[in-house]
């Protein structure tokens, strides 16, 4: 197999992060210039729209802003709930 070139940096790109499926996904858009990438930006939010705080599942295993399942942890006799972010942060639900 052949080495593949790598591509060159794109001069536009925007970056959103979506829930899709209740997973939170970083989308990364690039184009050559900056109209073209925030009119497919457009389109994508369109298409995804913003969960609100009422979607979904409730209660204390679930984020209400990320519109996510968390997973209980205890550890030192202290217990609390989480998931990871696409960052590799963790969020807490507030």
């Amino acid at each position: 197999m052949a080495p593949v070139a790598p591509l060159p940096e794109a001069p536009a790109s925007a970056n959103a992060y979506l829930v899709i499926n209740g997973r939170q996904v970083q989308l990364t858009l690039r184009g050559a210039d900056e109209l073209e990438v925030l009119q497919r930006l457009e389109r994508i939010l369109e298409r995804y729209p913003m969960a609100t705080l009422h979607d979904g599942p409730t209660g204390q295993g679930w984020c209400s802003i990320h519109q996510v399942p968390m997973k209980e942890t205890t550890k030192n006799g202290r217990t609390w709930r989480s998931h990871r972010l696409a960052d590799g942060s963790w969020c807490k639900g507030r």
